[in-house]
């Protein structure tokens, strides 16, 4: 913004040395300066409101928040991440992407994630959680919203992830509609597209056509030569059985 103060209407040589002069060129000049005064105060208090600061101002306590605001090319170097450590716990872990984004937690029995914080719609939020499972009977449920990205998550099973073993989880969840829907990925294991409670396997050859009715992922089939995989499902169109290459009796 431009200043509003003004060197230029202080005159400088005034009063003149050695003659009368009118008192009204003594006023004009302090009635300036104080205008001037009045403007660098209200510039001086926009500016403490609104910069950013390397450490608190004397008498404040720091508070760096942009509100939403973009930072554009800029070079980023060590900068780091909050994190909040949930501790050992069961059931609800509440996640909030606005107080950090990445979380810990330590099962001591079933938990139960819930999202909040996200940004609004078509801004993009991440958040990590890692999950330390004590005990393989400890599950994680999610909440409906995590919809996307399911399959092939190791465990995964109408929104509740079992684990095989005990030992630590590296779950990342993101999104773009402020939540409404949410992706999750799995960091710490590769997706298995095939793991289930029932691996359903079938004497058929299913060739590389679009199947049948009820075919869905993780189906496996088999005739007298390969083993086929099911990848989607079937929808009387789609291409959705896949045979495996090399793979034969």
């Amino acid at each position: 913004m431009a200043s509003n103060i003004n060197a230029n209407n202080i005159d400088g040589t005034y009063p003149v040395a050695g003659q009368d002069n009118d008192s009204q060129g003594f006023r004009t000049n302090f009635t300036n300066i104080k205008n001037n005064f009045t403007n660098a105060r209200d510039e001086i208090e926009d500016l403490q409101s609104k910069v950013i600061l390397k450490s608190a101002l004397t008498g404040t306590s720091i508070n760096n928040n942009m509100a939403g605001t973009v930072l554009q090319g800029a070079e980023l170097v060590d900068t780091r991440e909050s994190r909040v450590d949930r501790g050992t716990t069961s059931g609800a872990v509440a996640i909030d992407f606005s107080a950090a984004h990445n979380y810990t937690v330590t099962t001591s029995g079933a938990i139960e994630l819930s999202f909040t914080g996200f940004p609004a719609t078509s801004k993009v939020g991440r958040v990590r959680v890692e999950i330390t499972v004590t005990s393989t009977g400890h599950t994680m449920e999610l909440p409906s919203t995590v919809s996307k990205g399911t399959q092939g998550i190791a465990g995964y099973s109408s929104n509740t992830i079992t684990f095989t073993d005990i030992g630590s989880y590296l779950f990342e969840f993101w999104t773009d509609d402020n939540g409404t829907t949410i992706h999750i990925e799995d960091k710490s294991r590769n997706r298995n597209y095939f793991q289930s409670e029932t691996i359903q396997l079938q004497q058929r050859t299913p060739t590389a056509s679009i199947g049948e009715t009820g075919d869905v992922p993780g189906m496996v089939a088999v005739d007298n030569n390969y083993i086929y995989f099911c990848v989607d499902t079937y929808d009387g169109v789609t291409q959705i059985w896949k045979r495996v290459s090399g793979v034969h009796w």
